[in-house]
């Protein structure tokens, strides 16, 4: 498209509320967090490949029966809600959330490293959901993730590990609690960025900001 020579009606929204189509046999439930599925369809937000978070619906969206955009999904993008809380604490406020399920947030890595003694697996920017394995190999004390180049980590320090895939962890590493043999963890890490903890209410509750979202 060429650059204008002339004024543009250029029409507005807020961008606070959607109304976008729901995929086929999905159901959305009022109060449920949403996404777009692969081909850009509301579905139940979830931890998974391939969905983009879109934000809270407002109202219920049945397409049990129904094809692609058969029915409208409505919410809001931006706000503060009220989510069930997986695992989070009084330590996630002001942190990065993931989504669990429709309803649910946890923390971005489901669990830290068990076997690799001395490791801390933080997220990048450029970490990508999904399971990969973490690997220590006790020659050489070097770590590898997701099949990528092992790195040496014989002194404490923070390093970035990059997998065959591109995505990347740092590891933050006490080098005299690494293990004296070879070990492996396989790490998990959640898809969807939901938001951000901006009250932490109970082990089972907290309030998100969905505006922080990832949404690509």
């Amino acid at each position: 498209m060429a650059v204008l020579t002339a004024d543009r009606k250029t029409e507005r929204k807020q961008g606070i509320i959607f109304a976008l189509p729901v995929a086929a046999t999905a159901r959305i439930y009022s109060g449920a967090m949403v996404s777009a599925d692969a081909n850009g369809y509301m579905v139940p937000a979830s931890d998974t490949a391939g969905e983009s978070f879109v934000g809270v619906s407002r109202k219920e969206s049945d397409n049990t029966n129904g094809a692609n955009g058969g029915k409208t999904a409505e919410g809001y993008m931006v706000g503060l809600f009220e989510m069930n809380s997986a695992g989070l604490t009084q330590a996630n406020l002001a942190k990065d959330v993931y989504v669990v399920d429709d309803n649910t947030v946890g923390d971005g890595i489901v669990a830290q490293p068990v076997n690799i003694t001395g490791v801390v697996v933080n997220r990048t920017a450029l970490t990508k959901g999904g399971t990969k394995s973490l690997a220590f190999i006790a020659a050489g004390t070097t770590i590898a993730y997701g099949g990528g180049t092992a790195v040496t980590v014989s002194t404490n320090g923070s390093y970035t590990l990059t997998a065959t895939d591109g995505s990347t962890v740092e590891v933050v590493v006490t080098s005299a609690s690494l293990p004296v043999a070879d070990q492996s963890d396989n790490i998990q890490m959640r898809h969807l960025k939901a938001g951000r903890v901006i009250e932490y209410i109970s082990a089972s509750s907290v309030f998100i900001d969905i505006s922080t979202a990832a949404r690509s």
